[in-house]
């Protein structure tokens, strides 16, 4: 029997693309092949005349690459809405320790499958999933999302076991014994914070993903305990670090937070750090991370839940410091839709370009990850390609800006043309 003829190339049109790496295209297409591969992207009527016999996909709204969320905690879904806002990052990360310990692996899976999907239906085809436990690993491969595993390490562990980077590679060999990994996800250790990990855990981390050719990531300046912690031990750590038996002062360098990873290690390989939240984060903390390339990943509706306050996000465009976005988890955020969270930042900054966020949320994202296939519209790429809807007649109209127009839609419909 003769082998099946390949699938042909599609051509895919629609009344907008926004290829991120290339302004807005009005009327134009995209010709993927049979993997969805992309072979072209341009105008609609020139690429039509390179691919006349190709049949025609026509997209109702624009056509732009999957997005990425550059930070989130699946294994939290299960705690949506209730975490109280109340309090500050020390109250909030106290009462999510205390819902998250009676937590099964089952209802872990469970929840972070079906936020995973949710994830998956608004456009998202890649994310930074951060991990204490495996548990909600399974779930990106069942909504089939790629990206990176960050498996996230704190001090407990490393007195518990006496060595938490060998302890997290005995699980992951534990979990690789029953199922194979997600195809497309990634894999790396990661630290959680200057508060919850050591000096030592945090350079053989740091030296790890270097060795292994990997970013990792780390909550940055989330609140403003942690700063005090670190610059003159005070705040409302100390109590806490001495009531687990963690010396305070062991965590106090004298030294704002990115300079604390600085002195660690964390910019001394080639694949320098995510770093989170960054909202209390000082302005030579963003001149350090502007000057080791660092992204910086915003999660202001986290940010705004938590500690009710924002990072100079301006401070960081006007250095030129890359960005990215992620939801964070459903525990302080209402949802895994980055649409969400680009339309606050469009709303907490009316002045800058919306093109600026919707780039963060794909080639921002897809670059931080390390992703080079994904986060824009170009020949060679696999980004995956969504149809979002737009009001094109408003847009054509008004001759405006059809990037502003999808994220002043609160929940814009999505249907996925090519996959990721």
């Amino acid at each position: 029997m003769a082998p099946a003829a390949p699938a042909p190339a599609r051509f895919l049109s629609a009344p907008w693309v926004l290829p991120i790496v290339t302004p807005p295209l009005h009327d134009g297409a995209v010709v993927v092949d049979a993997t969805d591969t992309i072979l072209a992207v341009g105008p609609r009527a020139e690429l039509r005349q390179r691919h006349p016999t190709l049949p025609e996909e026509r997209a109702t709204g624009a056509l732009l690459p999957g997005l990425v969320n550059a930070h989130t905690h699946l294994e939290l879904s299960a705690l949506a809405g209730q975490i109280p806002s109340a309090g500050g990052f020390v109250a909030w990360a106290s009462a999510l320790a205390q819902k998250l310990a009676p937590l099964t692996a089952e209802q872990t899976l469970t929840a972070a499958t079906i936020a995973a999907h949710d994830a998956r239906a608004t456009g998202t085809a890649a994310v930074g999933d951060v991990c204490n436990t495996l548990n909600a690993v399974a779930a990106l491969g069942r909504a089939g999302l790629r990206g990176m595993i960050f498996h996230e390490l704190v001090g407990s562990r490393e007195a518990r076991t006496g060595d938490a980077i060998k302890d997290a590679a005995a699980e992951r060999a534990r979990w690789l014994q029953d199922a194979p990994w997600p195809e497309g996800v990634g894999y790396t250790v990661a630290p959680h914070a200057a508060f919850s990990v050591g000096p030592d855990l945090f350079r053989r981390i740091f030296a790890a993903t270097a060795q292994h050719h990997r970013p990792t990531s780390v909550h940055v300046a989330e609140g403003p305990d942690e700063l005090a912690l670190l610059q003159n031990g005070t705040g409302r750590w100390p109590p806490i670090l001495d009531s687990l038996g963690v010396p305070p002062g062991s965590r106090t360098p004298r030294l704002t937070p990115v300079a604390y990873l600085a002195s660690l290690g964390a910019f001394a390989g080639p694949h320098p750090p995510l770093l989170v939240h960054m909202v209390h984060a000082t302005a030579a903390d963003r001149q350090l991370a502007r000057q080791h390339g660092a992204t910086i990943v915003l999660c202001p509706r986290s940010n705004l839940h938590i500690g009710d306050a924002l990072p100079d996000v301006r401070a960081i465009i006007d250095a030129g410091t890359p960005i990215a976005v992620g939801t964070d988890s459903l525990a302080s955020s209402p949802s895994l839709s980055l649409w969400d969270e680009l339309s606050t930042l469009l709303r907490h900054f009316p002045d800058l370009s919306p093109a600026l966020w919707l780039r963060a949320a794909t080639l921002g994202g897809a670059r931080a990850l390390e992703m080079p296939l994904m986060g824009a519209l170009a020949a060679g790429m696999r980004p995956g390609i969504i149809d979002v809807g737009i009001d094109v007649g408003i847009v054509d109209a008004a001759a405006d800006d059809p990037i502003r127009a999808l994220l002043t839609n609160p929940a814009p419909s999505v249907r996925w043309m090519a996959q990721p």
